[in-house]
């Protein structure tokens, strides 16, 4: 029991589990990479470039956009430190590219972070590009302009510091800020932006330990391969997890199903009169029935586990196979679906009604509470029963349970 309750807590730091441990790498990491450069210098110096344009082509036909900006990102930042940032930053021309790349770079990770998803080769996605090439423009101009002595004159307070090995201080305030708009109402599945937090904590670490030998390798390829690990992350989110409800959907039921081998429960679900809310009060609300339903569902205990079979109906898994087992924590299911509270709001009144409504508690007229039931089939598979046998028997539980009042659990024969 006390394995099942630490699961929603383990479920919800996932997404940082990754970026975690690519921070970790990279920090024991840098120690050895003299040594595994003087061994594999060619391969460690193409590494990144050859990571990047394959990441590139795996965003454009996986429909990708931020994860393809940021490759983009990080092969130019790569480039732009091999070429121009391989000597000492008490130069002042050095330093001046430095700075501008210290400032701009977390601005255009949240630029990536906030600009609309499009496939990386299309009008909407060279967008990022093309403010990416304005911005070489910009410093291209003036580093040719008569304003540039005094650009130089204007870092060089700055330049002082990064003897003591900081970063100048508008580079600070731009990552913080970046930092704080990254993770600003963070989606539930966040491993895109989680990405992204952890690639601006890695070249912030990159541009404070500019001196370090091979960190910009380092840093690079684990960048372009912690996008790879996201990219694969977020396909495996929309072929196996359902988007509005967030449960397993009926594919990832199936190829579960497929790998359990012995005896279990099936528990085929269905909510009670559910084509009446979506003609009652629409789909709106029909959505907010079905994601109330799984996120009761996803909270049942005795280790089953919930899917979205399709529609209104849902799935449940039990390892164990004894009906007599599962049915207090299926019956605490139906009992919890049952009464909780869902609240309509009557969202054509208008707001003067509706500020009316909200000083007369207790007699709001914009809003009813409803009730949603569910009725249960359960089935026990059976020795060399296929999976289509099992589940044909559990749902002809639970359409008994359906023929007998609904809002109840039967068992399959």
């Amino acid at each position: 029991m006390t394995l099942r309750l630490t699961l929603p807590y383990l479920s919800s730091l996932r997404p940082a589990a990754l970026p975690f441990i690519v921070l970790l790498a990279a920090w024991f990491s840098l120690p050895y990479m003299p040594r595994w450069h003087a061994d594999y210098a060619l391969l460690l110096q193409a590494l990144p470039y050859g990571l990047g344009v394959l990441l590139l082509l795996l965003t454009q036909l996986f429909n990708q956009g931020r994860i393809g900006q940021m490759a983009i990102l990080t092969l130019v930042t790569y480039a732009l430190v091999q070429q121009r940032l391989q000597v000492q930053l008490s130069d002042a021309n050095t330093y001046w590219v430095f700075f501008w790349l210290c400032l701009l770079w977390p601005v255009n990770v949240a630029l990536i972070r906030y600009l609309p998803e499009r496939r990386p080769l299309s009008l909407g996605g060279m967008i990022f590009p093309a403010i990416l090439g304005l911005q070489f423009l910009v410093l291209a101009a003036l580093s040719i302009s008569d304003w540039y002595s005094a650009s130089l004159n204007w870092t060089a307070g700055f330049r002082e510091q990064a003897s003591a090995g900081l970063l100048p201080l508008p580079a600070w305030i731009s990552f913080t800020l970046s930092a704080a708009l990254i993770i600003n109402r963070l989606p539930q599945q966040s491993d895109t932006p989680l990405a992204l937090l952890a690639l601006l904590l890695l070249h912030g670490w990159l541009f404070y330990r500019l001196d370090a030998s091979q960190i910009s390798v380092l840093v690079s390829s684990l960048s372009l391969l912690l996008l790879f690990a996201t990219l694969l992350i977020n396909n495996h989110h929309l072929a196996f997890i359902d988007e509005l409800t967030g449960l397993p959907g009926r594919r990832a039921l199936m190829n579960d199903l497929k790998h359990r081998h012995g005896r279990y429960l099936l528990v085929m679900a269905d909510i009670d009169h559910f084509k009446q809310f979506n003609d009652t009060h629409g789909h709106d609300v029909g959505d907010d029935v079905l994601r109330l339903v799984a996120a009761q569902l996803n909270k049942t205990s005795g280790g089953g586990r919930a899917y979205r079979y399709g529609g209104e109906e849902f799935t449940l898994i039990f390892p164990s196979s004894e009906l007599s087992e599962c049915l207090p924590f299926i019956e605490a299911t139906r009992e919890r679906i049952a009464s909780y509270p869902l609240i309509v709001r009557n969202r054509q009144q208008r707001p003067e009604t509706q500020r009316q409504g909200k000083k007369q508690r207790g007699q709001s007229n914009n809003s009813k509470t409803l009730n949603v039931t569910m009725s249960f089939g359960a089935a026990r598979r059976n020795s060399g029963e296929s999976i289509e046998e099992l589940m044909k028997r559990a749902d002809k539980a639970l359409y008994k349970a359906k023929e007998n009042g609904r809002n109840r659990v039967e068992k399959a024969k």
